[in-house]
């Protein structure tokens, strides 16, 4: 019986091992975006998609090895608010799948999302393997975030559904304290509603979960919570329903001082999840943000006063931020650019953001902000997300030399590229 029990566990393991894929890159500086910071000449074990070891002098009978002397590795970078998928050209309105005049907070994306986008490999080759995709609908509420791979993979791309809904209470088409409001009264109307449903709902069924403990219907709870011209559906009321439960953060666009502070002092009341995006005034109320412990999108690259809300922007912003305790978060100022966030992380640094923070920005604290699972660093038991440079990430003269995404190695080239190919070297 023994003989039998150590054969079937020897067959196991080889078995395991004969249909395991490994990868091991050598000699490589490695940007962890880990409190190991960086290792100098190490190694990195690839099994099926997950990173398994990191050290030095790793060895492994079966791996493909890849010996990277003198290049450089980071986790892949992550685009923390983006329009990648769902718009190809901002001023033809057939090629923008990223607005709504149907549905507000409840706008999911997931099914329009292109991965064949040519922004796509367009941002890969910049660095960036992870998009969180939101919808810029105008109004009060623009949707519902996603998170697709870059991998331009027909079936593989979406990564995470519905981690967040954005929120802004910039725009001149209406005064700051209504916007704050309608957000208060809207989260108010979402809080006496009990679907209990699933996603699949009828109108019936709607009707019954709106009048269950308010004994009352449907239009009159509008009447009595909202202004006669706004309206929300019952995907609209589900969306700010997963806010009031903590189930996802409210990411809203605000970036003067007093703003912030009625933002803060709103989640606290509501106690909901909340993220700062822009916050370019955000240093003046850095204190508040700590304590509160609210993340902030910043845009380091944007740093003169774009309005009158930011005439307090200044270039140590994400500097004052970090040594206030708020967790950094950095983005880029257009969804055509998104790999320019590394530049603005590399401007952030200039004026006093740690590098290791800077990177972390740019990976580690958008996964963890997000709920974004084994993503964001270079760790064991971690996705491998990798992307191989030249030379230093933050560095505008550094480039992309590789792209690995869950191990496995994909085409560095764009439009751009391919276009030069074909007829400057010709």
């Amino acid at each position: 019986m023994n003989k039998k029990i150590l054969i079937s566990l020897f067959s196991f393991f080889m078995s395991f091992y004969s249909f395991s894929e490994e990868l091991l890159l050598k000699n490589a500086k490695i940007h962890t975006a880990t409190d190991k910071g960086t290792l100098e000449t190490a190694d990195l074990l690839i099994r099926n998609g997950l990173i398994v070891r990191i050290g030095k002098n790793l060895s492994s009978y079966q791996a493909q090895v890849e010996d990277l002397s003198g290049k450089v590795i980071s986790p892949g970078l992550i685009a923390p608010h983006s329009q990648l998928g769902i718009v190809e050209i901002e001023l033809i309105p057939e090629t923008r799948d990223d607005r709504s005049e149907i549905y507000s907070a409840g706008l999911n994306i997931d099914s329009a999302f292109n991965p064949s986008s040519t922004l796509i490999p367009y941002n890969l080759t910049g660095g960036i393997t992870l998009s969180l995709t939101t919808p810029s609908s105008s109004g009060l509420f623009s949707g519902l975030t996603s998170v697709f791979s870059l991998s331009g993979s027909l079936e593989e791309s979406l990564i995470a559904s519905n981690v967040a809904l954005t929120a802004n209470i910039n725009g001149g088409e209406d005064s700051k304290a209504a916007k704050i409001l309608l957000l208060e009264d809207s989260l108010d109307l979402a809080s006496i509603t009990d679907f209990g449903l699933s996603p699949f709902i009828t109108k019936g069924e709607v009707k019954n979960a709106l009048t269950r403990n308010t004994k009352s219907n449907y239009y009159e709870i509008f009447k009595s919570f909202l202004p006669a011209d706004v309206y929300y559906s019952a995907r609209d009321l589900m969306a700010l329903k997963k806010v009031l439960n903590r189930e996802i953060p409210l990411v809203i666009q605000a970036n003067r001082a007093s703003d912030i502070l009625a933002l803060i002092d709103l989640s606290k009341r509501k106690n909901i999840k909340l993220v700062i995006q822009g916050a370019a005034e955000g240093w003046r109320v850095s204190k508040q943000l700590s304590e509160a412990k609210i993340p902030v999108i910043l845009r380091p690259i944007d740093n003169i006063p774009h309005s009158f809300n930011e005439l307090g922007a200044r270039l140590d912003n994400a500097s004052l931020l970090h040594k206030a305790g708020v967790q950094i978060l950095i983005g880029s100022h257009e969804t055509h650019n998104a790999y320019l966030s590394r530049q603005g992380a590399g401007i952030a640094v200039s004026y006093g953001l740690p590098w290791q923070e800077a990177l972390k920005g740019l990976t580690k604290n958008i996964a963890d902000v997000f709920n974004l699972d084994k993503r964001g660093s270079i760790k064991e038991g971690y996705i491998a997300d990798l992307v191989v440079w030249n030379g230093d990430p933050l560095e505008v003269t550094s480039f992309v030399e590789g792209v690995y995404l869950s191990g496995k190695k994909v085409p560095v080239k764009n439009r751009s590229m391919k276009l030069k190919d074909r007829y400057l070297d010709n």
